[in-house]
């Protein structure tokens, strides 16, 4: 009974510690997108530009990968560096594996495509239009719930803003200007009210005699798992019920 409760306090403590674990975001456009991530002591920078690419045209950037594994491999033979043409190759041979892997998820998706019902077509024919008006307010509620939920638990250790309205037309800057604080500012009320937020700064102003809007943004912010897991959970759960509250009204009706 000793061993057991041991080994249950050991679990407890490690599962404590990995919701506990955060991950620290910085998002920094200066004349150009920065993104890092700190997690404990590791710290990455990131290239968003080539993560969407990657997982949205996984084809079009294996084969990216394997040119440039090509020509760092040309390029090492040429100069005699035995160690970068192995790293070369390698890389080039994984491109190829992600290029192959991506081609055979692609067939077989379209092999298995006939045999897939089509969930939305079925919800029609079953329950029509009251079905797909009940999906889509379901949905809206469930993404509701959880952007406010995620909301509320980010913690933002600095915010600041600075946007300068130019464009060379006196007219066109005023009106810009105009539709651009009428968006703004009830954005900041949201962040400064319902969020976590230890520093804030922003300058927004028009420049009549500045030919081009310029734009600055910092974001820094932790993020826990135990946050993430919660935004699940509950967005599960919201959706979950009213899946089948509507599934009954249905049936009344």
């Amino acid at each position: 009974m000793k061993v057991f409760l041991i080994i249950v306090a050991i679990l407890a403590v490690i599962i404590i510690a990995v919701l506990s674990l955060s991950a620290t975001v910085t998002l920094v456009y200066d004349k150009g997108w920065h993104t890092k991530v700190k997690v404990l002591f590791i710290e990455k920078d990131i290239v968003l530009s080539e993560i969407l690419s990657f997982i949205l045209f996984p084809e079009r950037k294996a084969r990216e990968l394997a040119e440039e594994s090509n020509n760092k491999k040309q390029e090492a033979t040429e100069n005699g560096d035995t160690a970068d043409v192995v790293e070369a190759t390698v890389e080039e041979n994984v491109a190829e594996r992600i290029e192959d892997k991506a081609q055979e998820n692609k067939a077989e998706d379209n092999a298995n495509a006939p045999k897939k019902p089509n969930a939305l077509k079925k919800l029609w024919d079953e329950e029509g239009i009251v079905g797909i008006l009940s999906l889509v307010s379901n949905l809206v509620e469930t993404a509701n719930s959880a952007i406010i939920t995620l909301i509320r638990g980010l913690h933002i250790y600095s915010l600041y803003v600075m946007i300068i309205v130019g464009g060379g037309d006196a007219a066109d800057i005023a009106r810009a200007y105009g539709t651009l604080c009428s968006y703004y500012y009830p954005v900041k009320g949201l962040i400064l009210n319902g969020m976590r937020v230890d520093n804030y700064d922003d300058y927004i102003q028009p420049d009549f005699i500045s030919p081009r809007t310029e734009f600055e943004f910092q974001l820094i912010a932790s993020i826990n798992i135990a946050l993430l897991l919660k935004v699940a959970l509950k967005a599960g759960f919201i959706f979950l019920k009213n899946f089948i509250n509507n599934k009954k009204e249905i049936k009344r009706g």
